[in-house]
């Protein structure tokens, strides 16, 4: 399985690969659908021919909440690309702090499948979104991490670490850098770049597995580098540029 880390590693990072995990039911939830590939349910997230509605769980433990303004902001962003006629629901929920310096993949999976909510039934899609009371477990003197996609539709965000990089002098508010990130990270999911949503022209950067080749575009390997300051700092999210649009709407985006 691929699983892809939005970090900063003294302005350069990279994508990482991982062996698939096997899929189980556990404790009664049937979550099988939210253990496969990152990739496998972009269509599913973009389109309406299974899932006419979806769901997007924001789950963070207790002192580390999102942003006000992220509800909203995921909301539009979504509303942009996916094509979902019953609607699109973004709600939080909070869970105990586990007070952890790491973690690592497997904790995350552990924390997930104890505690999400957000799972497909019926015409429903679900997705989830951690925010983590502390660091990555991968984290060095040259790398940190502010995100990562580990499933299908499954993001955890380092809500700690991106704290410490936003709201002071020379950093960004941490509403825009955290905006940033999440945006990044369900491009992944929607099959970006090359990852479940097959390119319409080639444009995905052939040193940078998963990610678009345009300097401007929200999913630009750069985003996952210091330079995401350089953009956030301007007072914008980047946005993503006509490729990456028309490879979402060819697979069943609008």
């Amino acid at each position: 399985m691929l699983y892809l880390i939005i970090s900063i590693a003294t302005l350069l990072t990279g994508c990482n690969k991982i062996g698939d995990e096997d899929p189980k039911i556990t404790s009664g939830k049937n979550i099988r659908d939210a253990k496969r590939p990152i990739g496998a349910s972009a269509r599913e997230i973009l389109s309406s021919s299974l899932f006419e509605s979806i769901e997007v769980e924001l789950q963070y433990m207790k002192g580390f909440e999102p942003t006000p303004e992220l509800v909203d902001n995921i909301k539009l962003f979504l509303e942009e690309l996916i094509n979902k006629p019953g609607g699109i629901k973004v709600f939080l929920s909070s869970i105990e702090p586990l007070k952890k310096a790491t973690y690592t993949l497997q904790d995350i999976r552990e924390i997930e499948d104890t505690h999400r909510n957000a799972y497909n039934a019926g015409k429903k899609l679900g997705v989830y979104i951690l925010f983590l009371d502390g660091y990555s477990s991968e984290d060095n003197n040259n790398s940190t991490t502010f995100a990562l996609v580990h499933r299908n539709s499954s993001v955890a965000m380092f809500a700690k670490r991106i704290r410490e990089r936003s709201d002071r002098i020379g950093h960004p508010p941490r509403s825009l850098l955290e905006n940033t990130v999440a945006r990044h990270e369900l491009g992944h999911l929607m099959g970006l770049v090359n990852v479940g949503s097959g390119m319409q022209h080639t444009h995905e950067d052939p040193n940078h597995a998963g990610h678009c080749d345009s300097r401007d575009c929200l999913m630009f390997w750069a985003v996952e580098s210091g330079s995401i300051f350089n953009l956030v700092q301007e007072g914008r999210i980047p946005t993503l540029d006509v490729n990456c649009r028309k490879d979402l709407k060819a697979n069943g985006g609008i």
